[in-house]
């Protein structure tokens, strides 16, 4: 994979409109395909995170990415324990497929954390992440793949994370991102638990839900203190693209490092 900057040069130029397939090397299924283009997506919102599935696994670019950013720094082996903030979704099924070790979980609020229960897709574990019911050092990995923008106290997260983690593992966390210096506040919850808007309301997809889930903040490089902050002795930023693999656009995944 390849850093980049400016992220005018990471995407394919189309002299009129993007085709309906990008040839490219699927790391998940280890093979030449077709990269499948949404492009309507495209035309509209310049999204290639979202799109780009692969014809064999199905896996779209950012959660493509995600499970080889996962394999490259992690180097997980068969006996480590992974913790994922999501259960129901492709990327999901496909970590839990390659390590036995592998837990996930959604979040219904009003329900017991820490039990099993019944989604459309089958038992599900529920978990807060701003009070995982995990005991300290439970992780040799935690990941949270575009789901702390919807936590409005995601510091508290951050510090979760660092508690379930064992000494020598990794948080892998990535989020909506400005390459701005100063996190962005959408949105915040009064000490009443209600939601107060600070700006446009946004809302992205949900798993759970045809209505979508609130999007409370956007990321800027003060994400990395905050990371330092929750008390990861090393956080950084990992910016790549690479058009072989199929990863346009601006991706990118914050690493926190638990040593101690």
């Amino acid at each position: 994979m390849q850093a980049f900057y400016e992220s005018a040069d990471l995407n394919p130029s189309f002299s009129e409109q993007p085709p309906e397939v990008v040839e490219g090397f699927c790391y998940v299924c280890q093979q030449e395909v077709g990269f499948i283009i949404n492009t309507e997506m495209i035309r509209c919102d310049n999204n290639w995170r979202e799109t780009m599935n692969c014809p064999k696994c199905g896996l779209i670019n950012r959660w493509r990415s995600s499970v080889h950013v996962f394999e490259a720094l992690v180097q997980p082996t068969a006996q480590d324990r992974i913790y994922l903030t999501e259960a129901i979704t492709p990327l999901y099924k496909e970590i839990a497929s390659r390590l036995p070790g592998c837990t996930g979980s959604e979040y219904v609020e009003g329900k017991p954390l820490g039990a099993k229960i019944r989604l459309p897709s089958g038992l599900t574990r529920n978990e807060d992440v701003t009070r995982l019911t995990f005991p300290d050092g439970s992780f040799e990995a935690v990941l949270s793949f575009d789901v702390l923008e919807h936590v409005p106290d995601f510091k508290q997260a951050l510090r979760e994370f660092y508690r379930v983690l064992a000494p020598g593992g990794q948080a892998l966390i990535s989020v909506p991102f400005t390459f701005q210096d100063q996190t962005v506040t959408r949105a915040e919850m009064d000490s009443e638990g209600k939601v107060q808007h600070l700006m446009e309301p946004v809302y992205h997809g949900d798993p759970l839900s045809d209505d979508g889930v609130l999007c409370y903040h956007e990321f800027g490089l003060d994400f990395l203190k905050d990371l330092r902050d929750a008390g990861f002795q090393d956080a950084f930023l990992l910016c790549f693209a690479s058009r072989r693999w199929g990863y346009y656009d601006a991706n990118m995944m914050f690493v926190g490092r638990k040593h101690f």
